[in-house]
């Protein structure tokens, strides 16, 4: 059917939700156009054929769908199926083996080895791809030189697909019920998934400062994705906080675009791998403030300065920004277990090595768990132990 479906994406390639659109895309085994609305006269185009100023814009055989959001409504209400000409299936009236809770790198190759070890599995994820996603670049992926995080996610989604995994995106688990006789996951559509094993492979999230102002001023000129929304401070003065791999990457996105970054780190030195450093480092448009930390945020409605203070002087000094990143690491995507399985201060779930939690029938696997080092390789491996345990556990 895919092949009579004439299906055009506008898009940028900076843009996380057009990411997220072509892998959904992706996960149908559908082909589809993409239309760069940086070449000449495409914005405008897209504009007179959809009526939106944003990206995407998904179009079916000329009836335009909208952007993701519109695109994960359809599949929710069991539209989309329809629209392609398949059949939509309730998948929550069947008694699986396995379900599988998230879409990055762990739960997509446990997947794989669930699959391949003919195990009856349901992948359910409120979204596609996790962290990976949205990261520009990724260069210590064995086989996946200079490659980017959309890629990596598309090539998984391809792979997968060779086993017809059945799939529920758009919903969310809220809730883990554990019974002698397996265990039932609730999900914020009111649906419940009754399964003999599940893996939690759900990743992690952006951790905040904490302060009122931040909350405030989210979208404002505060924001926690300089993948995502970098574009908006061309040339402008902003800030990253955080000098670990995530903020260094950060501060050589901005730069790379003219902005002058002010990089902002609480230890006496930046954490992150000695290459980015060194690019850091030697880029004039990067100022690195060491032991220092955020004091103030001021704004009402938009971001109107920061203030720093140097930690080991008490020294302060405001940056007059446009925009502040914040970059200081993740916090586990666990809340909708956090009653029903043991974790640690960072909400990660506690496992063994057998990527088992405390309650029996539920295994952990990836950035959400306590594994020490967190990179899409190790995630993937985790998840891929994980699956191989619970075939065991199932046969």
């Amino acid at each position: 059917m895919s092949n009579e479906l004439k299906i055009e994406v506008y898009s940028k390639n900076w843009c996380p939700y057009c990411k997220k659109a072509k892998a959904f895309l992706k996960s149908k085994g559908l082909s589809f156009t993409e239309i760069d609305i940086n070449e000449k006269d495409n914005y405008e185009v897209m504009q007179k054929r959809t009526g939106g100023k944003t990206v995407p814009q998904i179009i079916i055989n000329d009836q335009s769908l909208g952007g993701y959001d519109d695109l994960i409504e359809l599949e929710n209400k069991g539209e989309f199926n329809q629209l392609i000409g398949r059949e939509s299936k309730d998948l929550s009236t069947k008694e699986w083996e396995l379900i599988i809770l998230g879409a990055g790198p762990a739960a997509l190759n446990a997947a794989l080895y669930a699959a391949r070890k003919g195990i009856d599995l349901l992948l359910l994820t409120k979204d596609i791809g996790g962290q990976v996603i949205t990261t520009n670049e990724i260069d210590n992926y064995l086989g996946k030189a200079e490659t980017t995080g959309a890629e990596v996610i598309y090539d998984f989604w391809d792979h997968i697909a060779k086993y017809e995994v059945e799939t529920v995106i758009g919903e969310e688990a809220v809730e883990v019920v554990a019974g002698k006789q397996g265990e039932v996951i609730k999900t914020d559509n009111g649906k419940e998934y009754s399964t003999k094993a599940v893996l939690v492979a759900t990743g992690a999230q952006k951790r905040h400062l904490g302060m009122k102002q931040e909350y405030v001023l989210t979208g404002k000129g505060v924001h926690y994705c300089a993948s995502c929304d970098a574009f908006l401070y061309k040339g402008q003065p902003v800030a990253v906080v955080g000098g670990g791999n995530s903020g260094l990457e950060a501060a050589l996105d901005l730069a790379k675009i003219g902005c002058k970054v002010d990089l902002i780190e609480l230890q006496d030195k930046l954490m992150g791998d000695e290459y980015l450093q060194e690019r850091v480092n030697n880029n004039q448009d990067i100022t690195v403030h060491t032991s220092t930390t955020v004091d103030q945020i001021i704004g009402d409605n938009k971001l109107e300065t920061v203030i720093i203070k140097n930690v080991s002087d008490d020294s302060t000094e405001e940056l007059d920004i446009n925009g502040l990143f914040i970059e200081i690491g993740l916090v586990a995507n666990s809340a909708f277990v956090s009653d029903l399985l043991e974790t640690n201060k960072q909400k990660e779930i506690i496992i063994n090595e057998r990527n088992e939690t405390g309650v029996e029938g539920i295994w952990a696997a990836g950035d959400v768990t306590d594994i020490i080092d967190k990179q899409i390789i190790i995630s993937a491996a985790e998840g891929a132990k994980a699956a191989l345990r619970i075939n065991h556990y199932l046969n």
